[in-house]
């Protein structure tokens, strides 16, 4: 056991700024600071990017000459929720563990100001470029400037692990969809339907008098099994409720086991899909795959697992970024319940069958995942005051709504013809897979989603792809969430020292204005917003080098482009510089019509 640097009492508390000496108490390392402040930070083993497991206490709210600590507030949401689940040890521990992460974050905020930050380590080069080729390394030593691409970017397949990949449910909010009566959507990489649920269907002088389709292609096995089995749920009238436990939650009653049972019989009437070929677009097929998946789930209804293993299982995937996101809404953080089943009794409640019950290697939820990543809330926080509606109310609010409608579209109420059909296919849509291509092209989609595929190509290469199954009049709509590690800028890191206290200053003021408008509701605070600084500057560095990263995406390419724009700030997600973007191959094409 080490000792106080004061007292001499053993201690395994670090100084949070730079690891290097010990305190048994917050009294002794204030008292320490006067001498301490002159080493402090000069340490050899000192990394801005290094976890730390152990437990540490926080440095205290002493200014230096050239940046004025922030003092955040922090509260105590360990005792608060203690106080409701004192029994919930492991979830108590987690909060305790997230104000410590919080206030580490506090103290990273000076080296805002240093040049300390101008030595990157490995580690923050692979988390910074994710790669550290040598490419990369000879970019970053040749003479560059602000807004320069690194063109040799290392692309990964986004269908590489054959189908094994299993997201619970999608990670970036979508835009909003202006689907034209009788129209197609093909949805490429969709991972769930959240796409249609904030979705317009109208009448314009394009529209035809048929049902729209949504046709959907996924390389995980998992999404397509899932997604189809919600469908179902719709189409056969489940509660709502039932249909979000099994879309979002860890813990089901078992009124929606029998519905979820019920959906999964009539999935598995589906016809046979074709296991090395392209699959009718427009026809219910299961591909051998994810029917084996489904039968699985079949067979599990029998025997599932219980509430307590599912809030094990949940919270042991949980990475140290997942601390700080604990104080959004901490109850479904730590246990992945929605809604929250505390007004139910505990022999009413099972683990998600879809999510801790799968087969053949496939394992939802093996990697952190909330829920909250993918909801618009821009389309949520305007409509509800704090004092009358709670965070997760509202949440549940617009789910409710927003799930209503799609039902109505593809089970409308009597003497109305259908709106939407919905089909979806186990296809990974490459530029290998040409049959495929051509079919989707046969298609003629008057839009389609990509979701964040174009991550995980090359520009040229995407545009390849993309114009091998547009129809005459498409347009193409996606996110990116990776664009910042291909632009020299795009990091706080990247900028003289002297500049990055105003760009923090800058990107805070636009958060600022953004919460004004967005969330007049007060849900959440944008003063003094509680992260790791660098998510508040990069908001600023990324807004610099956007045009450069669009420029770069679109060169040498004859379309009309709609928007690339961020997607607003909203404390629920973990990333904070999304690009949204939109265009078509046919130049005659307002594309602002496919969008809102």
């Amino acid at each position: 056991m080490n000792k106080c640097n004061v007292c001499q009492k053993p201690s395994n508390s670090q100084c949070a700024r730079c690891h290097w000496v010990y305190y048994c108490s917050k009294e002794c390392q204030k008292e320490d600071w006067k001498k301490h402040k002159k080493s402090c930070g000069n340490s050899p083993v000192v990394k801005t990017n290094e976890t730390i497991d152990r437990t540490e206490v926080a440095m205290p709210n002493l200014p230096t000459d050239s940046s004025p600590s922030v003092n955040w507030d922090v509260p105590d949401f360990g005792r608060e929720y203690a106080m409701k689940y004192p029994h919930e040890k492991k979830q108590i521990q987690l909060l305790e563990s997230a104000k410590s992460s919080l206030k580490r974050h506090q103290m990273v905020e000076n080296f805002i100001d240093s040049d300390f930050a101008n030595k990157p380590d490995p580690g923050y080069l692979m988390k910074r470029w994710g790669e550290l080729s040598r490419p990369l390394l000879n970019f970053l030593a040749s003479p560059r400037q602000i807004g320069d691409i690194f063109t040799r970017k290392t692309k990964s397949s986004y269908v590489g692990d054959k189908g094994m990949g299993a997201l619970s449910f999608s990670n970036t909010p979508k835009q909003g969809l202006v689907l034209d009566q009788g129209k197609v959507h093909v949805a490429v990489g969709f991972v769930d339907l959240d796409l249609l649920l904030r979705a317009k269907i109208v009448q314009t002088e394009n529209s035809v008098k048929q049902p729209n389709k949504f046709i959907g292609y996924d390389g995980s096995v998992y999404a397509i099994a899932k997604t189809n089995v919600i469908k179902e749920m719709m189409m056969g009238k489940a509660p709502i409720r039932s249909i979000i436990e099994v879309w979002f939650s860890t813990t089901w009653t078992m009124e929606t086991l029998k519905h979820f049972e019920n959906a999964v019989k009539n999935v598995l009437k589906f016809g046979n899909a074709p296991n090395d070929s392209p699959p009718n677009p427009t026809k219910k097929e299961l591909h051998p795959k994810v029917r084996s998946l489904i039968s699985h789930w079949s067979e599990s209804v029998k025997s599932p697992k219980s509430r307590q293993e599912a809030h094990r299982l949940w919270a042991k995937t949980f990475d140290s970024e997942d601390n700080v996101f604990c104080v959004v809404a901490a109850r479904y953080i730590l246990t992945g319940e929605f809604p929250l089943m505390d007004d139910q009794q505990p022999k009413n409640l099972i683990a998600s069958i879809t999510m801790f019950n799968c087969n053949n290697g496939i394992s939802p939820h093996s990697t952190s995942e909330f829920m909250l990543e993918m909801l618009p809330m821009d389309s949520i926080l305007p409509k509800y005051q704090r004092e009358d509606t709670t965070f997760l109310n509202a949440i549940y609010n617009f789910l409710e709504e927003s799930i209503t409608e799609v039902c109505a579209w593809l089970s409308p109420p009597a003497g109305k013809s259908e709106k939407i059909e919905i089909y979806l296919h186990f296809q990974s849509v490459t530029n290998d897979n040409s049959t495929l291509l051509a079919s989707i092209r046969q298609l003629d989609p008057w839009t389609m989603s990509w979701s964040n595929i174009c991550d995980y190509f090359h520009a040229h290469d995407f545009h390849k792809l993309l114009r091998a199954c547009s129809g005459n009049d498409t347009v193409h709509a996606m996110t990116s969430v990776n664009w910042i590690t291909e632009v020299f800028g795009a990091h706080i890191n990247e900028y003289d020292s002297r500049s990055r206290r105003e760009t923090l200053i800058i990107s805070q003021e636009m958060i600022t204005k953004t919460g004004e408008f967005m969330d007049p509701s007060g849900y959440f605070r944008y003063t003094k917003v509680i992260t790791h600084p660098y998510n508040l500057c990069n908001i600023g560095a990324a807004i610099n080098v956007m045009d450069n990263w669009q420029g770069h995406f679109f060169r040498g390419q004859d379309l009309s482009i709609g928007e690339v724009s961020f997607v607003p700030y909203a404390q629920t997600y973990k990333t904070h510089t999304f690009l949204n973007i939109s265009f078509t191959y046919n130049k005659g094409i307002k594309v602002k019509t496919a969008l809102f």
